[in-house]
């Protein structure tokens, strides 16, 4: 069976759907990813066995609950009448990586019923948490992470690593302050993620499933999602797995077809670069455009590399073989969120762009006193530039 096939016959589980023939077209793979991002997933076990295995702990119960319409995190209104980040977690990890004993990678603010939360977080005007079991363990710190928007992102799958290394080499040769570096993983030269970790969409995809939704698949098989082997009530609910979708809760077609519709989203064009985005040092780690393997160029406007920002961008949470003050560059894409909406950096704690370059030091210390020493015509032409990217 072709895996535009099987995707269908998965959504097919879903809807009661009759399956076209194997001449549909590829926008079928897109269609059947956008249900399955946009689905609400439910505890084990249910009647519906293609749409529990939901936690039993997790962050959001579907992908929309992070990127409402494909956008990443935003400012809301909460109940309270006090503006907070929707899409936002916290990670908890020492500077090299270490997780957390009890709490594990993330914080999960929701749990299936009859089991608690780890406990409950705000991100604004600063991250305040409250942990519903034992304190964090010794050397384990609380970041935040943003969940980025999709546009144009899937596309990042398609720069060659040689185009990714090229760059690296390119800055070293150069002598000047941007160095970076690619995040070499036991997979790959990692493209996804804020610390570069994963190295396809289908990768990140799988660990997005696992640790936010708690949902398994070949590529992350954790029927549990993000509970440790302390949290013996989670692990000792049931789970969805199935042989339907070879003995996880998603299949390898599951996942490939949510790859699909994010392929789908594409980026706005590349424009020319404004001069005073390229004078002022941006464009040598926001690159406006990456080479493809067959040539074409692809809106980034990053280099996918990892470089050391300075301290005031450390919140030492770090990654395996990743710094804590080490970020790969954010694409400036920005999706279709309004610039007073949106939060940057990646802990969300800039509301401007103007407030992200002012956080900027490590290698990017010399674009940032740049910046600062335009003039206010020439700042605001940059910023508006940035913001309509």
């Amino acid at each position: 069976m072709t895996r535009r096939l099987q995707a269908l016959s998965v959504l097919a589980l879903f809807a009661g759907m009759l399956l076209p023939d194997a001449g549909c077209a590829d926008p079928l793979d897109a269609a059947v990813g956008k249900a399955l991002f946009d689905r609400q997933w439910i505890p084990a076990p249910s009647s519906t066995n293609g749409t529990d295995g939901l936690g039993p702990l997790f962050a959001s119960r579907s992908c929309t609950g992070c990127h409402a319409r494909a956008d990443g995190a935003h400012v809301v209104v909460r109940d309270d009448g006090k503006p907070d980040i929707a899409g936002a977690v916290v990670r908890f990890g020492t500077a090299d990586g270490t997780t957390d004993s009890y709490y594990g990678l993330e914080l999960q603010t929701n749990a299936i019923p009859g089991l608690k939360p780890e406990g409950s977080a705000r991100f604004l005007p600063h991250l305040s948490y409250n942990l519903n079991g034992p304190p964090l363990g010794e050397g384990v710190h609380a970041g935040v992470r943003l969940a980025p928007q999709l546009f144009g992102k899937a596309k990042f799958d398609d720069v060659p690593d040689e185009e990714i290394v090229k760059r690296a080499a390119a800055n070293a040769k150069s002598g000047g302050p941007v160095k970076g570096r690619a995040n070499v993983t036991p997979h790959g030269i990692g493209r996804y993620g804020w610390k570069a970790a994963h190295v396809s969409i289908d990768e990140q995809i799988a660990r997005a499933f696992a640790f936010d939704i708690g949902l398994s698949s070949p590529l992350f098989p954790l029927p549990y999602g993000d509970c440790t082997t302390a949290e013996t009530a989670c692990l000792s609910a049931p789970n969805g797995e199935s042989p339907a979708f070879e003995g996880r809760e998603l299949s390898s077609p599951m996942i490939g077809v949510v790859a699909s519709y994010l392929k789908s989203l594409r980026a706005r064009p590349v424009t020319e670069a404004l001069a005073l985005f390229t004078s002022t040092g941006c464009a040598a780690c926001h690159v406006p455009a990456l080479t493809a393997r067959d040539g074409r160029q692809i809106p980034a406007f990053t280099d996918l590399l990892l470089h050391d920002m300075g301290p005031g961008l450390d919140d030492h949470v770090g990654e395996p073989g990743v710094k804590s003050f080490e970020w790969r560059t954010a694409p400036l894409i920005n999706g279709r969120l309004r610039p007073e909406d949106r939060r940057y950096l990646h802990d969300g704690s800039a509301a401007t762009v103007e407030d992200a370059i002012e956080r900027h030091g490590g290698e990017a210390e010399h674009s940032r006193n740049l910046f600062e020493a335009l003039k206010v015509d020439d700042k605001k032409r940059l910023v508006d530039y940035v913001n309509g990217l």
